[in-house]
This record gives structure tokens, C-alpha cells and sequence, in this order.
């Protein structure tokens, strides 16, 4: 496996460009009007088959008006919803003047692992700041068949503001839920009747625009026979360079007669240079010269291209200045089939040039593309692993699991790096099972000796080792990195390159990385990954150093942030991994906070969002940074400003705000609360606890039960706030949760000190809570809370105290065993008698007495 460089698979910019036709076409000002009448709906469907000239229309509608107007042109591969929403974004930009915003939300995400439903959410917020009537066109929308894109679609023109409107250019209805829009007098639509070439515009066709000078009574004739069928119409002028009235008294009605028939007259009346031309070139969805030139070996490509465009050949301009062009769709439909008669045999070969262009000019997606329809497996799948890291970065699971589609089991069953790519493809899709069966193939297709043995070793074992991480198998997870290291000094070039592995979530031991919040698994498992990967230089690591950052913050080790803080920072850096420097900023501005540092802790908000900026972070880290502040606002009780944010979400609908991430619905509730709005926050504190408790989300949940029992505690409903606080401390308690509680104030410390007089909890929880209540005491020094708790050391003998200073240390009983020349079985009776003694459950309580022992003495 080799290091490639990064790859930033820029937008086609001619597929934004609003479709250029030459001046002697048929004005059709009547249709003109038609669409500007049905411009005050929010969804605009220009609807019928092939050849009626809907795109020819709405592009005259927009050089007719001087509406702001964004265009995207569709074509199979943006099935990709990362793919869509970045040019539908791009097409708001430019609508917005921005010819260039490749720094915007969307053209480093919606993974998806980004969700369509946050995408669709940064949308909105985007489309709220343009307070004038804008239109975005997307033409050729019958070619995406991804039910994620139509409910995005369904949601943002539901949602959006009414300035919006979207004119969907297709061959058949959409699968919107259209009944609704038009229930709503949303929706008007342009069909055959509406697109159809009357008498007086087939009159002008024939003998106005073409020159010839046909009669009434024959205009009738192909009028009615085409059924105003504007492509037919064309065909027909075209092919009349003969016998004329042979041609017009033959010509039918029949959409596959006038396509086979009039297209063989076309092509007939061209050189055979030309004809071979247009054949080679039908697969291509773009043309330019130098495209052309490649896959034909035609020198003087592109001054054929400008002939075809002046002659009307059903060859259409994407650009003013004449460098790109496509064909008529139904143009291309009809060369390929003709095409696949005639040169069948050069096929492989012509997709093998247009692959190799492509390549040549960076254009990855289609390089891939044509490799794949030219059967040429070798080269896609050199291709696919060459950009398989970037593109996971970039979040196109979905056109890296269409390509594996594209390949039979036989294939890659032999092809182990092909196999570890898809793996991780479905491991950052949570499809566990198929990334294990690929890692199977992999195994049994490389062998020791051979050239990429070794770089296949290191990649599967560092990817059953995350595999692990996410099942909390922390022994095995340490096996398969350990083996990872003990190969030549390669790093996974995944890691390296810096794929996100806590998806979006900006606090990343909640994150499957951090195995969900248990901070026992993560404390074991991340300090001995340290150990076993300190010189691998493997990304894994600047997930190590944020994690830990997180975890000695949440225990108020604030001496330990020192080195991690700074560590996540450069290894965050060095791969430009926003999945680790947006959490480890948060990190650093809590803890300035926390010391109450307020000047420093907004100074590392104003870094953060620097970084974001500078370095394009993809639009869901920018708007957590954004949220973050929300929080701030509040402790400083800048009321002002979290009325202003929450005032953002008052013409949403629940269900457009129940579709945004958790993160934001957090803090969403968290201003409810500040504001009073207590019961706004309990519905939405309600669902996002049904969601953790689904997910094993520990840390989130013990949030939402936190900030839960502020919303009863504000009713007055005691019980209530009693029974969240209490199951919060419940669930924190065993994994030796600090700061979660810490940082809420003065209010949720009273809340714990009457759960501790009350004596409502178990005594393991009420020692916690002791604990807790001593660090709050230090915090808040007004508060009148009075501790009466023995951290109970003294009953310990001198070998348990031994014992506990080690766990203390982080060792684990083996290494505790071997430090102290005794027996493992020996270490753990010790620490069974330390547990009973403390009355606590684990380490890291244990750990919490020890230290409360220390600052008492």
C-alpha cells in the first residue's frame, strides 16, 4: 500500500452552470410565463419524457428574469447523498454570489455518518440568512433512485423558508410525498400539454430557425404526427437534407421509429470521421476537446464538438466559453445504443482511455467510474485503494459500497487490499458482520512473502483491533494493535490520513472509540495503548491523547492535562482531524473555565473556530463550535445571546428538531432550562434518553438525566428531580463520573446534597456522592454543605494500601503482581478486600478515595 497524497475531488463546475443555447432557438414566451406564474410555489416539477425540451425551458425562463437562480445537473454518481448535498450547497452559494465555497458545510461531510437529517438541518440554518426569493434548479432529478436524498429533498422544502423554491427538472414524478405539497397549494407543475410545440412553433422551427420553407399543410402533418414532441421535430429538420417529402410522409408518431429512423438519417449525412466520433464519445456525460481527443484519438476533437453545437446536433454548451458540452440526453441514449452494435468490441477500450484521462486530471470519482463500465477490475481496484482513506475522510460510504457492488465475490476473494477498504467502509457504516467477512477474504488471499503481505497485516490487525474497541473487548483489541507494531515500522494509512472515528460527536467519550462513556474500559485500555503504540506514529493515537484529555478532565485531573491537552492538539493537527481538534478545544476551554480563566477559556473557542475556517472543516464541526458557545453564554448568563440562538429553532417543527443531532438538542434543552422553558426541555430531555438508552450511550444519558432533574427541580416537582438525580449518580457512580456533575453549579449540588441527608441511594452511591459533594464544597465555597463521610484508609493494611497506591498508578493487577513479586490470584483477593473496605465497585472509585484521602491530610 502506498501513501498517497490528499486527493480533494473538487465539484464539476459545469454541472452548476446553467445550460447555454444558441439565440436561434424558438423563444417560447408563452411557456415563459407559464413557469414565472407558477414561480410563488415552493416546488416547481417541469415533468415529461425525454426530448420535450424541459431544460431548453427553464433555461430561458432564467435568462428571461432576474431571480437569483442556483443550477445542478444531475447524473448517476451523485446517488451519493455526500455527493448531492455538495452541489446542491455549492448551487445556494453561488445563488448567494459566492462562485467559490468549497469551504462550506457540505464539501467535507453528511457520512454520513454525518446523517441526512444534519445535513438537511445546517441546510436550513443556511437558507434561514437569505431573506429574498432565490431558485434552485436540479435537472435530470429521475436519475437518483437513493430514498436518503428524496426524504432530505421532502424535508428542506417542507421546512425551508418561504424565499426558497426548487424547480425539479425530470422525466417522471418524484417519490415526494407530493399529495401533501399540493394539499398545501405548494406545488405547480409543467407537463407534455404545457411542453408541447404548437403549429406556430413548429412554423417557426422548420422555416425560421432551419431555413426550410416548409408548407402549412406539412408543418400540420409533422405537428400531429409528433405530437409537438420537440426532439422528434428536430430529428426531423435535420434528417431533410433529401427527399423531403419521402421523409415527412414516412414519419410516425412512435417515439423508438422517429429515434432509430431520423438518428440513422442524421448520422448518414455526416463524415464518417464525425459518425465514429459521436459513437466513441456517447460515454461520456461531459465533453471537452481534450476529453475527446483521448478517447478518439481525433486531433481535431473539440473544432468538431463547436461544429456539432453551431449545427444544432443536439450538442448543448455547459460553459460560455466553450470548453465543455454534453449530448442531448436522447442523443446519447440513441449513439450508445448504436454504439454497442458497432463498436462493442472497443468498448473496454474507450472506457480505459476516458479512465485514464480522467485519472490524469485528478478526476478520481469518474477515473473509478469508467474502470468499472470498461470491466477493467485491476485498475478500479488500484484506484478505489489509492482513494479509499480520502474518500472515508470525506464521508462517500455510499459510492464506495456501489463500487463494491460492481465487483463479483470471485474478485475479491484475491484481492485483500480491495477487501480491507470496503471493511472499513462498512465498520464507519456500523455494518460490523460484513467488514469481518471481508477481513476473512483478506486473510486468505495474502500470503507471507509476497509484496503487500506485511502492509495487509498491519491494516487488518489495526482494523480488528478498532472492531474490538467497539465491542469493548479490551484484551483482544490490545492483541490485534500489539501484533499491528511488531511488523516493519508502517502505519495504517487510514489512521494516518485521519478518517474520523467518532463520526460527529464532539465529545468523544461518548463516541464508539471511547467504547461509549464506560470510563473504566476506556482508563484500562487507552493508558495501555499508549504503551503498545508509543512509537507506531499511528492515528489511533491522537484518539488516545483526546480521550484520556476527556478522561482526566471528567476526574478533575487537571495536572494530567498538561500533556494530553497539547498532545491531541499536534497529533489532531498533523492530519487535520477535526473529529479530535474540535473536542480537544472543548476540552481546554473547560478547563481554563473550570480554573476560572475566563479570558483564556474564549480565547481557545476564538482558535478553534480559526482552525475551522482556515482549514475548510466540514460544516458539522464549524456549527458544533458554534453550539459549544451556546453553554457559555449560560454559565455567564448572557441571556441575550441564548435567546437569540433558541429564537433560531422557533419556526422549526418538532420533528425537523428532533432530526438534529443530539449534541444540539442537549444544548437546546440546556437553554430551555436557563430560559424556564421547562416543559419545551423535558419532551426533548425525554426522547434523547430513549435514544442513549438504545445506543448504550453512557455519558449522554447521565446528562440528560442531569439536566432533567433541573427542569422538575424548576417545577417544583420533587420527586421527580429527586429520582433523575439519583438515577444519574446511579449510572455515574460506577465509572467515576466528576465534572459532569461539577460543571452544572451550585443548583445540582444542592439537588446531590439532599439525595446525601435524604440517604435515598445505597451507600456505594451515597460514599460517591460524599465524594462528589467535598470537590463541590471547594468549588462553591458559599455553599452551606456539611460532609460527614470517613474515606475509611485507615482500616486498610499496609499491603492493601501498597496495593491501592499502584491501582492508583494506573497499573493493572499483572503489572501490580509482577511490581510487588506476587501471585495474580494474591493481587486480586487484595483488591476484592480494598473494594469491600472502600465499599466501592471498581478503579476508579477506589482511585476517587485514594485521592480524597490525600487532599484531607
Amino acid at each position: 500500500m502506498r501513501m498517497d497524497q490528499p486527493n480533494n475531488n473538487p465539484l464539476i463546475s459545469t454541472k452548476l452552470n446553467v445550460p447555454k443555447y444558441g439565440s436561434d432557438l424558438v423563444c417560447r414566451q408563452h411557456l415563459v410565463e407559464q413557469i414565472d406564474e407558477a414561480g410563488a410555489a415552493r416546488l416547481i416539477l417541469i415533468c415529461a419524457p425525454a426530448g420535450f425540451g424541459k431544460t431548453t425551458a427553464v433555461s430561458q425562463w432564467i435568462q428571461s428574469v432576474a431571480y437569483p437562480t442556483g443550477w445542478v445537473s444531475l447524473d448517476e454518481s451523485d446517488n451519493d447523498p455526500t455527493r448531492f448535498w455538495r452541489y446542491f450547497a455549492q448551487a445556494i452559494y453561488m445563488v448567494q454570489g459566492e462562485l467559490s465555497r468549497e469551504t462550506s458545510p457540505f464539501f467535507q461531510q453528511p457520512h454520513y455518518t454525518a446523517s441526512s437529517e444534519t445535513v438537511i438541518s445546517v441546510l436550513l440554518e443556511e437558507i434561514a440568512e437569505l431573506h429574498s426569493d432565490f431558485y434552485l434548479v436540479l435537472d435530470d432529478y429521475h436519475v437518483i433512485k437513493e430514498p436518503s436524498i428524496h426524504e432530505g429533498l421532502q424535508m428542506l422544502i417542507s421546512h425551508a423558508s418561504a424565499c426558497m423554491h426548487i424547480i425539479l427538472i425530470t422525466r417522471e414524478e418524484p417519490p415526494l410525498s407530493l399529495h401533501r405539497f399540493r394539499a398545501r397549494k405548494q406545488v405547480e407543475q409543467l407537463g407534455l400539454d404545457n411542453l408541447r410545440f404548437n403549429e406556430e412553433e413548429c412554423r417557426r422551427l422548420f422555416n425560421e430557425v432551419m431555413g426550410l420553407n416548409l408548407s402549412q399543410q406539412d408543418i400540420g402533418l409533422l405537428s400531429q404526427r409528433t405530437e409537438g414532441w420537440i426532439a422528434g421535430l428536430q430529428l426531423a429538420a435535420l434528417s431533410m437534407q433529401g427527399n423531403r417529402d419521402q421523409i415527412i410522409q414516412r414519419f410516425s408518431g412512435n417515439d423508438k421509429y422517429i429515434a432509430e429512423y431520423l438518428t440513422e438519417e442524421v448520422l448518414k449525412r455526416l463524415p464518417e470521421s464525425v459518425q465514429a466520433f459521436l459513437l466513441k464519445t456517447s460515454i461520456l456525460q461531459r465533453l471537452s476537446g481534450d476529453l475527446c481527443a483521448a478517447v478518439t484519438n481525433e486531433p481535431e476533437a473539440h473544432d468538431i464538438l463547436q461544429m456539432l453545437e453551431r449545427s444544432n446536433s443536439f450538442v448543448i454548451a455547459l460553459d460560455s466559453v466553450n470548453e465543455w458540452y454534453r449530448y442531448h440526453h436522447l442523443f446519447a441514449e440513441i449513439l450508445e445504443t448504436h454504439l454497442r452494435k458497432k463498436y462493442k468490441e472497443q468498448l473496454p477500450a474507450l472506457h480505459m482511455l476516458a479512465s485514464e484521462w480522467f485519472e490524469k486530471n485528478g478526476w478520481m470519482t469518474e477515473a473509478i467510474e469508467h474502470a468499472l463500465a470498461g470491466g477493467d477490475w485491476a485498475r478500479a481496484s488500484r484506484l478505489i485503494i489509492a482513494n479509499a482513506p480520502w474518500m472515508l475522510k470525506r464521508y462517500e460510504n455510499r459510492t464506495l459500497r456501489k463500487w463494491m457492488h460492481g465487483f463479483e465475490r470471485s474478485w475479491l476473494e484475491k484481492d485483500p487490499e480491495l477487501c480491507i477498504a470496503f471493511a472499513w467502509m462498512h465498520v464507519l457504516s456500523d455494518e460490523i458482520e460484513q467488514a469481518e467477512m471481508l477481513l476473512r477474504f483478506a486473510d486468505q488471499s495474502v500470503f507471507p512473502g509476497s509484496e503487500i503481505f506485511e502492509e495487509c497485516q498491519i491494516e487488518m490487525c489495526v482494523l480488528r483491533g478498532y472492531i474490538e474497541v467497539i465491542r469493548r473487548n479490551i484484551e483482544l483489541s490490545l492483541m490485534y494493535m500489539e501484533q499491528s507494531v511488531q511488523m516493519k515500522p508502517k502505519f495504517s494509512r487510514y489512521f494516518t490520513i485521519g478518517i474520523e472515528l467518532n463520526a460527529d460527536e464532539p465529545h468523544v467519550l461518548r463516541s464508539r472509540v471511547a467504547m461509549n462513556g464506560y470510563l473504566t474500559k476506556v482508563s484500562e485500555y487507552f493508558l495501555k495503548l499508549r504503551t503498545v503504540l508509543k512509537h507506531s506514529g499511528l492515528g489511533i493515537l491522537a484518539y488516545g491523547s483526546i480521550v484520556l484529555a476527556e478522561l482526566y478532565y471528567e476526574r478533575s485531573e487537571f495536572e494530567q492535562l498538561t500533556y494530553f491537552v497539547p498532545r491531541a492538539i499536534e497529533l489532531g493537527t498533523n492530519t487535520l482531524n477535526f473529529g479530535v481538534l474540535v473536542p480537544v478545544y472543548f476540552v481546554l476551554a473547560r478547563w481554563r473555565k473550570a480554573e476560572k480563566r475566563y479570558h483564556e477559556m474564549w480565547l481557545a473557542m476564538d482558535e478553534i473556530s480559526a482552525l475551522c475556517r482556515q482549514h475548510d472543516a466540514p460544516s458539522h464541526w464549524s456549527a458544533f463550535v458554534d453550539i459549544y458557545r451556546v453553554r457559555l453564554w449560560i454559565d455567564e448568563e448572557d441571556r441575550e445571546k441564548v435567546e437569540a440562538w433558541v429564537e433560531s429553532f422557533a419556526k422549526m417543527s418538532s420533528d425537523v428538531i428532533a432530526s438534529r443531532h443530539e449534541f444540539e438538542r442537549m444544548m437546546l434543552a440546556r437553554a430551555f432550562i436557563y430560559l424556564k422553558n421547562d416543559e419545551a426541555a423535558i419532551k426533548l430531555l425525554t426522547s434523547i434518553l430513549h435514544e442513549t438508552e438504545m445506543k448504550a450511550r453512557l455519558g449522554s444519558r447521565i446528562e440528560a438525566f442531569i439536566l432533567l432533574s433541573q427542569a422538575y427541580q424548576n417545577q417544583k416537582k420533587q420527586h421527580e428531580a429527586t429520582d433523575c438525580i439519583r438515577k444519574a449518580v446511579a449510572l455515574a457512580a460506577a465509572e467515576g463520573y466528576v465534572r459532569i456533575f461539577l460543571d452544572e453549579g451550585p443548583v445540582v449540588a444542592k439537588m446531590l446534597y439532599a439525595l446525601y441527608k435524604n440517604k435515598t441511594a445505597s451507600m456505594e452511591e451515597l460514599a460517591y456522592v460524599a465524594m462528589l459533594l467535598e470537590s463541590m464544597k471547594k468549588e462553591f465555597p458559599a455553599l452551606d454543605i456539611q460532609i460527614r463521610v470517613s474515606t475509611k484508609l485507615d482500616k486498610l493494611t499496609e499491603r492493601e494500601s501498597e496495593v491501592l497506591a499502584l491501582i492508583g498508578e494506573g497499573l493493572s493487577n499483572s503489572q501490580i503482581a509482577g511490581k510487588l513479586h506476587l501471585s495474580h490470584g494474591t493481587v486480586k483477593g487484595y483488591v476484592y478486600h480494598i473494594f469491600n473496605k472502600l465499599q466501592v465497585r471498581n478503579r476508579a472509585q477506589a482511585i476517587m478515595r485514594l485521592k480524597e484521602s490525600k487532599k484531607n491530610e
